[in-house]
Order: C-alpha cells, then sequence, then structure tokens
C-alpha cells in the first residue's frame, strides 16, 4: 500500500493518504504534506533535529486531532524552518497524539521548496476504515 498520492483540487493541493492503523494514517498524511511543501523527491540537507510532540484534545473526532497534528507539524516549519521527514507516533486516541518527529534545519534562504501551505482544511475531510486499514483526503490551503 502506498503512503500516499497527489489528488486534483480546483484551487488548492490535496492529498489521498493510507494506512494499516490510524497512526500509520496520520504519518502518511504528514509525509504527504511535507511531499506538498517540497516535492516526493525532496532531499532536505542540514543539521538533524528531533522533536517530541504532544498535542492534548478531548474528543471523539480524529480528524480534528489530524488538523490538529498537522497544523502543529506545518507551525514548526514555518516557525523553525525544520523539514520534517520521519514520524513515530507513540500515543493516538481521543485524548490526542505524542510523537517523536526527526528533521532537518533547511536554513532562511533555501529557495527549492514548491508550495507554501497557508493551513489544513476541514473540507470534505473523514478517516475512512477499510479492508486494508484507514484512508482520508486533506485539503491544504494555498
Amino acid at each position: 500500500m502506498k503512503p500516499f498520492e497527489f489528488i486534483d483540487h480546483t484551487a488548492d493541493v490535496g492529498i489521498k493518504a493510507w494506512g494499516s492503523t490510524l497512526t500509520e494514517l496520520f504519518e502518511n498524511a504528514a509525509i504527504g504534506m511535507f511531499a506538498v511543501i517540497a516535492g516526493e523527491e525532496y532531499k532536505a540537507q542540514g543539521s538533524k533535529i528531533e522533536k517530541k510532540i504532544e498535542i492534548s484534545k478531548n474528543t471523539d473526532n480524529l480528524e480534528e486531532i489530524l488538523v490538529s497534528w498537522l497544523s502543529e507539524l506545518l507551525y514548526i516549519f514555518n516557525r523553525e524552518k525544520i523539514y520534517f521527514n520521519n514520524f513515530k507516533i507513540s500515543s493516538l486516541n481521543n485524548s490526542g497524539i505524542k510523537a517523536e518527529t526527526n528533521g532537518v534545519n533547511i536554513g532562511l534562504y533555501q529557495s527549492n521548496l514548491y508550495t507554501e501551505i497557508k493551513a489544513v482544511t476541514f473540507h470534505n475531510l473523514k478517516i475512512e476504515e477499510t479492508a486494508d486499514g484507514f484512508n482520508c483526503t486533506i485539503i491544504f490551503d494555498v
């Protein structure tokens, strides 16, 4: 099963992500978001950075947790210029998400990034369970 694919969208950019488990779906959605930002073949070079991310939510809405997860990664990317390329979720439930991420500091003037994502949206977002696992479509405001 491939982790994600790009999808066509009229005004924005989208991906469809898959995972055999919910944690794998969330990890693959993050990989897909960074592929939107920099392309699938992008190889960031720089000093390696590890970050622990913890998002507390008290909701039965997994879509809300997914948007919070991706939005936090996007915020850190924009604020600290860290291009994340490895994600390991240790806990995912209705209370939130805990993860360890790895990435590289890309530097202020690196110009080979492709797409600026303004926000992760809820537009048509629905996590679906199938016989093979889970999938969802995510639209990014660009």
